[in-house]
């Protein structure tokens, strides 16, 4: 106490006034300094939690997307499994097709050429359009010879009257 009584009588009041004044502006300087390094660390904390924030949901979009590609990766084998079973499906029905097609045509065969010796248009054009058929698919040339002897047998009508010879 004795200080600011020495400071008191050797100074005048307006000394006074202007050394509390400039203790007053420096305290206000520090507690500005103080504030704007506060501000600047609240700053730089809030850019790591906004930061840490960002990867975490980044790492969460990643996952979802990781497991939405693994869904549609086992959708897409699955569809590939079925996609092979019905391509040997389909294959096995085309092989049973073919072997039907040329079982009938030798049925046929043997019909008209060894039992009636005769056929008529419409049987003919039936049997046309399943040997086109048969080799389109790939028939074997056996076919192909027991079709010229069908196609030189001699025709008739629908009611069995000969018209004319093959």
């Amino acid at each position: 106490m004795n200080e600011v009584k020495t400071l008191f009588s050797q100074q005048s009041i307006g000394e006074v006034i202007v050394l509390l004044f400039t203790v007053a502006l420096a305290v206000q300087a520090v507690w500005k300094l103080v504030e704007f390094f506060l501000g600047k660390y609240r700053q730089q904390t809030g850019k790591t939690i906004d930061k840490i924030q960002w990867e975490k949901n980044l790492m969460n979009s990643m996952e979802e997307i990781n497991s939405k590609i693994d869904a549609l990766s086992e959708q897409n084998e699955q569809t590939h499994r079925h996609q092979e079973q019905t391509e040997s499906t389909v294959a096995l029905l085309q092989e049973r097709i073919q072997e039907n097609t040329r079982s009938y045509l030798i049925d046929a065969h043997h019909k008209f050429c060894y039992q009636f010796k005769q056929i008529d248009d419409l049987n003919l054009e039936s049997l046309e359009r399943r040997y086109l058929y048969y080799k389109t698919s790939g028939g074997d040339t056996f076919i192909d010879h027991l079709m010229e002897e069908i196609r030189e047998l001699p025709r008739v009508d629908f009611y069995g009257d000969k018209r004319r010879e093959g």
